[in-house]
C-alpha cells in the first residue's frame, strides 16, 4: 500500500498533536485547595464508612458509641466540604479509593476484641493524618478554607481524643459486649 507524500506528512503531523494533546490532557497538578478538598473529603468519607463498621462489628458498647460518634461527625464535615467544593467548581468525589475500600474490608474480616482494638488504633492514626492535613489549611492564604479548617480542627481534636482515651471511655470492655443485634 503506497501512501501519498503529503498524506503521508498530514498523518505524522496528525499524530503528533494527538500525542500533544494527550500530554496535554493529563490532568494537572491540582492547586493545593484541591488537593485538600480531595483528601479531606474521601477521608471524611472513609471515616463515616468505619463509623458505620464500627457500629455494626463493634464488641463493646464504648467502641459502638465512638463509631456513631465518627459517623455523624465526618458526616457533617463531608457535607460542607462538598459544598464547598462544589462553590469552587471542583468534580466532588463521590467514592472511596481502592486503598481505602481495601483498608475497611480488612477491618470488616475482624471481629470481638480484634476488631475493638484494631478500630480504635485507625481512628487514632486517621485523626493523627487529618489533624495535620486540617493543620496545615488553617493557615493557608485561602479564607475560606482556612476558616473551614479552624471550624473542624475542635471537632477532629475531640474524636482523636476520644479514640485515644478508649481505655477510659469504656474499662473492662470484655465484660460489656454490645447487646445482640
Amino acid at each position: 500500500m503506497r501512501i501519498a507524500g503529503s498524506t503521508l506528512v498530514g498523518m505524522v503531523l496528525l499524530a503528533m498533536t494527538g500525542a500533544a494533546l494527550a500530554d496535554t490532557a493529563a490532568a494537572p497538578p491540582a492547586r493545593p485547595a484541591e488537593q485538600f478538598l480531595v483528601k479531606a473529603l474521601q477521608a471524611s468519607m472513609m471515616e463515616v464508612e468505619l463509623g458505620k463498621l464500627a457500629q455494626k462489628n463493634a464488641q463493646s458498647t464504648g467502641v459502638n458509641a465512638l463509631g456513631v460518634r465518627m459517623q455523624r461527625d465526618h458526616a457533617r464535615i463531608a457535607k460542607v466540604l462538598s459544598a464547598v467544593s462544589r462553590d469552587k467548581g471542583m468534580v466532588v468525589p463521590t467514592s472511596l479509593d481502592n486503598g481505602q475500600r481495601a483498608q475497611i474490608d480488612a477491618l470488616g474480616l475482624k471481629s470481638g476484641a480484634d476488631f475493638d482494638a484494631a478500630y480504635v488504633e485507625l481512628m487514632v492514626r486517621k485523626h493523627e493524618e487529618a489533624m495535620t492535613l486540617y493543620t496545615a489549611v488553617a493557615e493557608s492564604d485561602d479564607p475560606e478554607l482556612s476558616r473551614l479548617a479552624k471550624l473542624a480542627l475542635p471537632t477532629l481534636r475531640e474524636d482523636q481524643r476520644l479514640a485515644g482515651s478508649y481505655e477510659k471511655l469504656n474499662p473492662g470492655y470484655d465484660l460489656q459486649p454490645v447487646a445482640s443485634r
